[in-house]
């Protein structure tokens, strides 16, 4: 069986506030709750920070006593002054108080979280999904991290606490924190995330769909494109709702979707670029099922290439739509005051500049969208896991 790239861990020690001295759980957590809560002079912060700083070499922080050596936070790396005040917050908290580590195999750690940068774009951009997967607000959160390259694996030590309390007690109008329980699915779920982040095949992704844009508005206005447009304008209905997924544009979507093709296929280079995009997305799922297979989970639901294209035919469909509208309006004005032959050629090329100026349009929108349409759907993932969670009754 195969080692999984990521490995993550993560546990957490609860407040002894209020608690008695006789009480079990205070013996035997009394030191690690002074320990991750800055209790006592050497501390888990300056563990973090001690262990980030062997191999931290930047000119920027050279001789610079103000900043810290390699812990950071969401808004980067931490002067003494934030350290010193995220320790006074550690001792005052009554929040459970969540530590982990998150480990690479030595050659993964050191092909892609061989540096700061790396390990701080990944901890901003994910540990944020993970709170929202675990059930906890991520506005709430206060967390701070450092990459340790010191050993072989290269890995990431944390830490995190709520702020304030949020959730509700029971038969109480007062407000508790969480406890310090983690879904396991939600774990499951980072790692994975975790190596999808560092292999980067999301922009991987993104850089494909710029280029196909790019070559898109050289074609938008092609003979066949415009005729196709125009056809199209012409067999639309004039009542009921125009919308792709709408039952009134059942039968316009191959005419719609022939659009969208002849932009994609009248290129040679944009075809292949569109292909590339597609073969982007299946490596993204095939990474999916590879780890989740290693940890036998189920991954029907969180394959994507077919969703992500059907997405996108459906929201340039409904640009195309729009445009159709637009261009049917404007061509409905100069309509109205065609008196005489001369006039009628002088308005068919005021149609004509009329029908370019409006796909140009349409190209800009279109640009806009297919750049944010495969963002936009990572994060209704995310969304529709949380409330499964939610559904299932495994989060609060």
């Amino acid at each position: 069986m195969s080692v999984p790239n990521v490995n993550f861990f993560i546990g957490y020690v609860d407040s002894l506030k209020g608690k008695s001295s006789a009480d079990e759980y205070v013996k035997n957590n009394f030191e690690a709750r002074r320990f991750y809560s800055s209790g006592k002079d050497y501390d888990y912060v300056k563990y973090v920070a001690t262990g980030s700083k062997e191999k931290l070499d930047y000119i920027a922080y050279s001789g610079n006593n103000e900043k810290s050596h390699g812990i950071f936070n969401p808004n980067g790396l931490m002067s003494a002054q934030d350290i010193k005040e995220l320790r006074n917050k550690l001792r005052k908290t009554a929040s459970p108080i969540w530590h982990g580590v998150i480990s690479f195999t030595e050659d993964f750690g050191n092909q892609f979280c061989d540096n700061y940068e790396k390990a701080y774009e990944l901890m901003r951009t994910e540990f944020p999904k993970f709170f929202k997967a675990a059930g906890l607000n991520p506005d709430n959160i206060e967390w701070f991290a450092g990459l340790h390259e010191n050993t072989d694996n290269k890995h990431i030590h944390f830490s995190f606490f709520e702020k304030t309390p949020l959730r509700k007690k029971q038969n109480s109008k007062k407000l508790c924190y969480s406890n310090g329980f983690i879904v396991q699915k939600a774990i499951n779920d980072f790692k994975v995330k975790v190596e999808l982040r560092l292999k980067n095949y999301t922009n991987d992704i993104s850089i494909a769909r710029k280029s196909i844009t790019r070559t898109t508005e050289k074609l938008l206005n092609t003979g066949d494109y415009m005729e196709k447009l125009k056809s199209l304008i012409i067999i639309l209905p004039r009542k009921g709702r125009m919308s792709y997924d709408s039952k009134n544009m059942q039968e316009y979507r191959p005419y719609i979707d022939s659009i969208i093709n002849t932009i994609i296929k009248a290129n040679k280079n944009l075809k292949y670029k569109f292909d590339n995009f597609y073969d982007l997305l299946g490596k993204r799922d095939n990474q999916i099922i590879q780890a989740y297979t290693k940890l036998k989970i189920d991954y029907t639901d969180k394959l994507m290439r077919d969703k992500c294209i059907k997405d996108i035919y459906r929201r340039l469909g409904n640009l195309v739509l729009f445009m159709a509208k637009e261009i049917r309006a404007e061509q409905a004005k100069l309509d109205t005051n065609t008196r005489n032959r001369l006039l009628q050629k002088r308005i068919d090329k005021l149609k004509r500049k009329a029908l370019i100026k409006k796909c140009m349009q349409l190209n800009d929108l279109v640009d806009q969208e297919i750049m944010n349409a495969f963002k936009e759907y990572l994060d209704k993932l995310d969304e529709a896991n949380y409330n499964r969670l939610k559904e299932e009754g495994l989060i609060d």
